[in-house]
C-alpha cells in the first residue's frame, strides 16, 4: 500500500495522543527490556547453579547461541502487514531444538532480546523496526519458550512418538501461540498509535503468517538436521530460506512500485486541469482511515486505496469534443474511468468499485443497496467531504455536516458517522 499499513498518516494530529501513545509504548517496552535483564540474570544464576562442574561448558553454548540469536534478529524481511519481522525468531526456534533444557533457552533468548534492542537504539541497526516492534517480539518469544518445554515434556511423557515428531509437535504447538499473542501485541500497539479498528488490525497482524512459517520451518529443519549432518544443516537450512527471503523482498519491492504506479496515473486529471490538484490524494487519505475504523479486511483497504486514487481518472476522457457536447454525469466519468482501470486485469475489482462510487447508498423505499459495496459508499463519502472544501470553500465542520444531511439516501450513514470519528481524532473538529 502507498500508506502505510498501520496507518502513520495519523500523526498529523493536532491533540498531542499520538506522541502520548508513543511515550506508552516508548515506557512499556523500556519495562519489557528491565524485565528480560532481569530474567536473563535468572536464568543464567540458575544455570550456572545446575550445572555444577560444566559451567564453563554451559556458559559457552548460552554465548554462542546468544550471539547468533542476536546476530539474526538485527536482519530483517519486509511482511505483508508493513511491518520488518527479524530472522532472531528463526534462529529461536533452532536454539529450543538444540538445548538440552529449558534454562539453556531462557537464558540464551533473555540475552539476545536484551542485546539487540540495545545494538539495534544505539546503533541504528534493523531498519523499519519500531519500540512496539521489540515490545511484541519479547513477549511472544517468552510465550514460546514456555509453551515448547512443557509441551514436549508433556508430549514425550503422553504420546507415543518419534523423537522428531515430538519436537514438531511442540514446535508448531509453540509456533501457534507466538504467532497468536504477536497478533495480539501488534494490534493493540496499533490501537494505541492510531484510531483504528482491532478487527482491521487482528486481520493485518495475521497477514504475515507466510513469512513466520518460512522462518519457523527453517529453524526446525536446521536444528533436527544438525544432529545428523552437522555443518552441512546450514546449507539445507539456509538455501530454501534464502530462496523465500528474496521472494518476500521482491513482493515488497514490487508492491511499493505498483502503487507508485497508480498514484503517478491517478495524477494526470489533476495535471490535466480536469481535477481539482490533490483531491486523489486527499480522498484517499480519508477512504483509507474510514475502512480502518471500520475495521474492513486489509486486502479490502488496499483495493480501496487503489480505486479511491483513481476515482476521477475517467475525466481525461473530458477533452473530447464529443463527449463535452453530448454532455455527461458524473456517473458516466465514473463508468469510463471503470473501463480504463479494467484493462489491467489485476485491477478488476478495483475497477467495480470506481463504477459505483456515484450510486446512492439507498432508493426510496429500500433499505439499502445490496450491490453497492462498502468501499464504494466509503470513496463516495471521501470524495464529497473533500469537494465541498475545495470546490465550495466550506470548513471541516460544514463539510462533514453536507455529508450528513445527504445521509438519507446519498451517503451511508454508517460511514458518515465514521467520518465525523477520524476527524475528532485527528483534531480536525472538536468531539
Amino acid at each position: 500500500m502507498l500508506s502505510t499499513r498501520c496507518t502513520q498518516d495519523d500523526e498529523r494530529t493536532r491533540d498531542g495522543r499520538l506522541p502520548m501513545a508513543e511515550s506508552r509504548i516508548k515506557v512499556l517496552t523500556i519495562a519489557t527490556w528491565f524485565a528480560t535483564l532481569v530474567s536473563a540474570g535468572v536464568f543464567v544464576a540458575v544455570g550456572v547453579a545446575n550445572a555444577g562442574g560444566d559451567t564453563l561448558p554451559w556458559l559457552l553454548d548460552v554465548a554462542l547461541w546468544s550471539i547468533a540469536i542476536t546476530a539474526l534478529a538485527l536482519i530483517t524481511v519486509p511482511a505483508p502487514s508493513g511491518s520488518r519481522l527479524s530472522l532472531g525468531i528463526g534462529a529461536g526456534v533452532a536454539a529450543s531444538v538444540l538445548l538440552d533444557d529449558p534454562v539453556s533457552l531462557g537464558a540464551s533468548i533473555s540475552i539476545a532480546l536484551v542485546a539487540s534492542w540495545l545494538i539495534q537504539r544505539r546503533l541504528g541497526v534493523g531498519v523499519g523496526r519500531r519500540d512496539g516492534d521489540y515490545l511484541a517480539d519479547a513477549l511472544s518469544m517468552a510465550l514460546y519458550g514456555v509453551i515448547y518445554s512443557y509441551s514436549l515434556e508433556l508430549i514425550v511423557v503422553s504420546m507415543d512418538l518419534q523423537p522428531t515428531w515430538s519436537v514438531l509437535a511442540a514446535v508448531t504447538l509453540a509456533g501457534l501461540g507466538w504467532f497468536g499473542v504477536r497478533a495480539v501485541v501488534a494490534a493493540f500497539v496499533g490501537l494505541e498509535r492510531s484510531d483504528l479498528a482491532g478487527r482491521y488490525l487482528w486481520l493485518l497482524a495475521l497477514e504475515d503468517w507466510a513469512v513466520v512459517l518460512s522462518m519457523f520451518a527453517g529453524g526446525a529443519l536446521f536444528g533436527l538436521a544438525w544432529s545428523v549432518m552437522g555443518l552441512w544443516a546450514v546449507a539445507v537450512a539456509i538455501l530454501p530460506y534464502a530462496f523465500a527471503h528474496t521472494a518476500f523482498e521482491r513482493y515488497s519491492s514490487t508492491r511499493v512500485t505498483y502503487g507508485q504506479t497508480i498514484k503517478a496515473l491517478a495524477q494526470i486529471p489533476e495535471v490535466a486541469g480536469l481535477a481539482p490538484l490533490g483531491h486523489s490524494t486527499r480522498t484517499s487519505d480519508i477512504a483509507v482511515a474510514i475502512a480502518q475504523e471500520i475495521g474492513l479486511k486489509p486486502t479490502a483497504v488496499t483495493e480501496l486505496e487503489y480505486a479511491a486514487l483513481m476515482h476521477d481518472v475517467g475525466r481525461i476522457t473530458l477533452n473530447e469534443p464529443a463527449i463535452l457536447r453530448a454532455g455527461f454525469t458524473d456517473e458516466d466519468i465514473a463508468r469510463w474511468g471503470a473501463q480504463i482501470i479494467a484493462e489491467a486485469p489485476y485491477l478488476q475489482r478495483v475497477s467495480e468499485l470506481v463504477r459505483l462510487q456515484h450510486r446512492p447508498y439507498r432508493s426510496p423505499g429500500v433499505e439499502f443497496d445490496p450491490d453497492i459495496p462498502m468501499t464504494s459508499k466509503i470513496i463516495k463519502v471521501a470524495s464529497a467531504y473533500d469537494q465541498a472544501q475545495i470546490e465550495e470553500g466550506l470548513s471541516p465542520v460544514e463539510s462533514l455536516e453536507r455529508i450528513h444531511q445527504g445521509s438519507a439516501y446519498e451517503f451511508d450513514p454508517r460511514v458518515a458517522a465514521s467520518l465525523r470519528r477520524v476527524l475528532v481524532f485527528r483534531g480536525v473538529i472538536a468531539n
